[in-house]
């Protein structure tokens, strides 16, 4: 899966304790500590996609911390062998590694394959044993399967983690004018820049729909707006200065304006993008966002503006 292969990876690793958490199916504050390890299996060059040491106190928080391997695969549609067949021998190559080189054997070995692209392990219950006529189990092995392309968004957004949130170009989004503005504010919100900056890289680099792509473009052009809320202006207004010290307040002054112009115009370009109002609708709140001079305002009716379900409740919150 080559379009999708490298971002998925990147995610992963960039994040990967909120990936270990999802993938082992544990809230996310009984993971400790994510180390990834050499993937390079024995016995031939054959690789796996990642695979982790995760440091998990569980069940709960306050538990005495457990370390187990977690191995993760991401697979489409297209495979020359069968995942399972795939599956139960990394499993006993890295089983067997970890006995031979680093004397692990012991911890506890979990692995999840993710499916991206539509019909990719469609028929994968990640669960297989052969057994023998005496009734006994010959060999079995368990994997837990992600279907991304079977799974709701809304399913995704529940989890609460804007790292997971990127992916939901991948998921089945049935009403992306909900989701990706609720996707798009979530990262939005985290404090990093750099943080965020990875994050949409990744929710962009992932989108499958052309259209909802063009949609949470528009939506991250707005809410990555840099409003400028805590310039040296706002204590400068309150000193009594010299005349270039007026200069520069009077600069300062004209860009908190144009800041204040194109605040209100994202929130007009989030409603056109979100519901296409009518024009008299649209006019209406363009009037009335253009007596709004409070910037907190302004920022709270951005994120109205993204969370809204249709222009009515959003009109509602600009009268109150």
């Amino acid at each position: 899966m080559p379009a999708t292969d490298d971002p998925l990876k990147n995610l992963v690793y960039d994040f990967a304790p909120d990936f270990a958490a999802w993938f082992l199916n544990v809230d996310r504050a009984t993971v400790r500590r994510v180390q990834p390890l050499n993937v390079e299996l024995p016995a031939r060059k054959k690789w796996s996609d990642t695979l982790f040491r995760v440091s998990l106190a569980w069940p709960l928080p306050t538990a005495e911390p457990t370390d187990i391997l977690l191995h993760v695969e991401f697979q489409s549609k297209d495979s020359a062998r069968p995942m399972p067949w795939r599956m139960v021998d990394y499993l006993a190559r890295i089983a067997e590694r970890e006995l031979d080189y680093r004397h692990l054997a012991h911890l506890p070995l979990c692995s999840a394959v993710l499916y991206v692209g539509d019909g990719a392990g469609a028929h994968d219950t990640g669960d297989y044993r052969l057994g023998c006529p005496d009734g006994g189990v010959t060999l079995a092995w368990r994997y837990r399967v992600i279907r991304l392309w079977q799974m709701p968004a809304e399913e995704l957004l529940a989890l609460g983690r804007p790292s997971l949130m990127a992916l939901i170009g991948q998921t089945q989004i049935a009403a992306p004018t909900q989701v990706i503005p609720q996707a798009v504010a979530a990262i939005g919100q985290l404090p990093d820049p750099e943080t965020r900056s990875r994050l949409f890289g990744a929710l962009i680099g992932l989108m499958r729909d052309e259209e909802v792509l063009a949609m949470t473009e528009r939506l991250m052009k707005a809410i990555e707006r840099d409003p400028l809320l805590n310039t040296p202006f706002l204590r400068r207004i309150r000193e009594e200065g010299r005349a270039e010290e007026r200069e520069k307040f009077t600069r300062e002054r004209e860009r908190f304006a144009q800041v204040m112009v194109a605040m209100r115009q994202d929130v007009l370009d989030v409603l056109a993008t979100r519901f296409n109002p009518p024009v008299m609708d649209y006019r209406s709140v363009e009037s009335q966002l253009s007596i709004v001079t409070d910037m907190n305002r302004l920022r709270q009716l951005l994120q109205v503006a993204f969370r809204a379900t249709d222009i009515t409740e959003f009109e509602a919150a600009l009268a109150g």
